[in-house]
């Protein structure tokens, strides 16, 4: 959704409607003059309003305030792999407020741990200390039941630390929670009662959670050594590449949820918009339903796809909210959709690969259409397919026809054809007329080309990989590389001007809306005055909303000022949902729906809150001696003079999650030259073709683990982390050399360090 947006480049709105309009299709023709950096208006200042700090400091106690949601196991157990999963209806009644006040912190002896709840509870099983003898223990020294209070409030006191010969609460002593959650029985909401929770980590009188680590821990018990296994420790600073948001190390054995969890310190107020947020995420626009089993419909959100777009749900592009593989024969399976429209019935014949045909009487619904859905068909296979269609008193049958299956497609005529479900095309083509110093839709694609239509029949036009291009390189010790680039085949009009971008991870998002514009403009060097050959400067775009100049963060051009707008701008071209940011459909020549808004301003701030909340992943292997060469060579080479190690958030950000963080995006969100190699041929806002924003790395290394593979740069051409090094140029040309003639030893020290986060 967004993130194809995002990525999409799909960004280019500098003269956008606004709140006003409400007809006729949206005009947005940007220019390439860039106003000054000094124009630029920030996003948040000193007169912003702040939503509730979480740690609030007490002359009597520091108070924690963060949330939680229902899990299906424990943290440690790797043979359940259930633990980082959603589980159905996660989203109705199933989060809670959690307050914990240290009153150790200010002298005293206890900790008060009070949590709201959203049903009534019947167990509430609060647990303390930790005490696992095997890797997948989930035992706790306290264990308590906490007392009711008040309507769906509880509350558990903790007054020793059973590790410590004195058993006192002191500043310094790390405690781990869990707080597991058993619904009223007599009135229970809808679907599963009994749910584990997150596990929690809290240092005695510092305030605030930290993310952890598992690490063995050995002490001297009445009858000998004991060894607590994987004990939580907290983590070293350098590993929060999310500052506080940073997620804890996993052990449940589920890395394809790594890019789905809320930020560690997701406050109170926040915890319901992400679940609902995530809900809207993965539901689909047009018949409404969740693309994870056992959730209902969202009859609100059903026919308001299209009436052209990309992709059915966000989604639908950003898979386990990771990075995008280009489409194309590497799908595995697919599922097409075959149709015919106004029919009174229709037969489908097909076959895949040369193999038997196979017949179905078609299912016809109410608006006098007719599909057949076919699964499991294997990337690439050549699908033979024809039509017996009802026509008045006599049969019609379609000529054959044949398609390669491929993430994305669409193809027929006459009211007949295909359309691939999945996987589907998880990247956009971003289209446009270059005039001089302006671009303006291309007039019959608009700014992005949709390939499919909620009619089935009547896309703008298809768009696929027909071939690689092949470079071959050596390296200065004689090992051969090939690079690939991708050769684009299209249907229907052929763009002069066009940009393909893949969907980029989504995490980190809303901290890198956090960081203040003289940060970055701190860093920008437009003319190279220090000699370096390296020239970033801001990105200026107007904003979707005011007009304001502001600085673009978002997309491979950062074309977009807020996440908001990002999302906002992703859901117009993507998917065809309007909100009153993008009223109008994106159409180019074909007839326009109405402007209109289909999705609220309240409902667009929960998907808002969801993808800027997202959990960063905490950096890993930090102890081991080839990273730690790697990260050396990283700063040597001047990698890091526009991957910015760190930086730190502004203090003005709206959400208290966001604000005042330490964070290790290795970013300058700078735009730079990078060479004629990665250039297109459609500028954006104030970049040229070959321009892009310097991306952030942080999660780069659980590319693979996410996402099913590998795929980098923005249209997913390098296969792995050292092609993707080997097609910088330009300004980081100087680096991608000294990359290319390091020793082998040197280059595999740089590709784990990048591992590594």
């Amino acid at each position: 959704m967004w993130f194809v947006g995002l990525v999409g480049g799909a960004l280019s709105a500098l003269l956008a409607c606004g709140p006003g309009m409400d007809e006729g299709r949206e005009t947005r023709v940007e220019s390439l003059a860039q106003p000054a950096t000094s124009a630029v208006v920030p996003l948040f200042d000193a007169n912003t309003p702040l939503e509730p700090a979480m740690v609030e400091e007490r002359a009597d106690a520091i108070v924690t305030r963060f949330s939680d949601r229902v899990r299906d196991r424990h943290a440690r157990e790797g043979s359940f792999q259930s633990y980082e999963h959603y589980l159905p209806l996660y989203f109705e009644y199933r989060t809670i407020s959690v307050e914990l006040i240290d009153y150790v912190a200010r002298g005293g002896n206890k900790i008060t741990v009070n949590i709201t709840s959203l049903w009534k509870l019947d167990k509430r099983d609060f647990r303390a200390f930790y005490r696992g003898e095997h890797a997948e223990s989930a035992e706790y020294v306290i264990n308590i039941n906490m007392e009711e209070v008040g309507p769906n409030k509880y509350t558990a006191t903790v007054d020793y630390n059973p590790r410590k010969a004195d058993r006192k609460l002191a500043i310094g002593d790390p405690m781990e929670i869990e707080i597991s959650r058993f619904f009223d029985p007599i009135s229970p909401p809808a679907g599963r009662s009994n749910y584990y929770g997150t596990v929690f980590l809290y240092v005695v009188g510092k305030g605030g959670l930290v993310p952890w680590e598992g690490k063995n821990f050995e002490f001297q018990g009445p009858n000998g050594k004991i060894t607590y296994v994987r004990d939580s420790s907290p983590l070293r600073a350098e590993a929060w590449l999310g500052g506080r948001t940073t997620l804890s190390y996993n052990y449940s054995n589920e890395p394809v949820h790594q890019f789905k969890q809320m930020s560690t310190n997701l406050a109170p107020m926040n915890a319901q918009p992400f679940v609902e947020g995530r809900r809207l995420h993965h539901t689909d626009f047009g018949d409404g339903t969740h693309s994870e089993a056992g959730n209902p419909v969202f009859t609100q959100h059903q026919n308001q796809l299209g009436p052209l777009f990309v992709a059915r749900s966000c989604v639908g592009c950003h898979i386990n909210n990771g990075r995008a593989l280009p489409p194309g024969e590497s799908a595995s399976k697919l599922t097409v959709r075959f149709f015919v429209n106004n029919a009174a019935w229709a037969d489908l014949h097909y076959s895949i690969n040369g193999g038997g045909q196979q017949s179905f009487r078609m299912t016809h619904d109410n608006a006098n259409n007719n599909s057949h859905v076919v699964k499991d068909i294997p990337g690439g296979a050549t699908v033979k397919y024809h039509f017996t269609i009802a026509e008045g008193t006599g049969l019609k049958v379609t000529p054959e026809d044949q398609f390669i299956a491929g993430g994305g497609g669409t193809g027929g005529a006459g009211g007949y054809g295909y359309s691939v479900l999945a996987p589907p095309l998880s990247y956009t083509i971003n289209v446009g007329q270059v005039n001089g110093t302006t671009v303006s839709p291309h007039p019959q694609l608009g700014r992005a080309l949709q390939s499919q239509s909620i009619s089935g029949d009547s896309p703008e036009g298809t768009v696929r990989i027909s071939s690689w291009t092949m470079t071959a390189g050596t390296f200065s010790d004689g090992t051969a590389y090939q690079l690939r680039q991708p050769n684009y085949a299209f249907s229907g009009p052929v763009p002069t001007n066009y940009s393909a971008r893949i969907a980029p991870p989504l995490v980190g998002v809303g901290l890198l809306e956090a960081i203040a514009e003289s940060t970055i403009a701190g860093m920008e060097d437009p003319n190279d005055a220090n000699g370096d050959g390296i020239s970033g400067r801001m990105q200026v775009v107007a904003d979707a909303q005011t007009g304001q100049p502001r600085m673009g963060r978002f997309g491979w051009k950062a074309g977009q000022a807020r996440v908001s707008q990002q999302i906002a701008n992703a859901l117009n071209l993507d998917m065809g949902v309007l909100t009153t940011i993008y009223r109008a459909p994106d159409c180019g020549g074909t007839p326009c729906a109405s402007a209109g808004i289909e999705l609220s301003d309240a409902e667009l701030d929960k998907l808002e809150r969801y993808v800027s909340l997202l959990g960063v992943p905490a950096r890993r292997n930090l102890d081991d001696a080839q990273v730690q060469q790697g990260e050396r060579l990283f700063s040597i080479m001047g990698c890091s003079t526009c991957h910015v190690p760190t930086l730190t958030t502004s203090p003005h950000h709206p959400k208290a999650e966001l604000r005042g963080q330490t964070i290790r995006p290795y970013t300058d969100l700078l735009l730079h030259d990078m060479g004629g190699g990665l250039a297109d041929n459609l500028p954006e806002a104030g970049a040229s073709g070959a321009e892009w924003r310097t991306p952030p790395l942080w999660g780069i290394g659980l590319t693979a683990s996410v996402s099913g593979g590998e795929a980098y740069l923005h249209d997913g051409r390098a296969r792995s982390l050292t092609e993707a090094i080997l097609w910088h140029g330009g300004e980081a040309n100087t680096a991608k050399e000294k990359f290319r003639t390091a020793a082998s030893a040197e280059r595999n020290a740089i590709i784990e360090f990048l591992r590594s986060l």
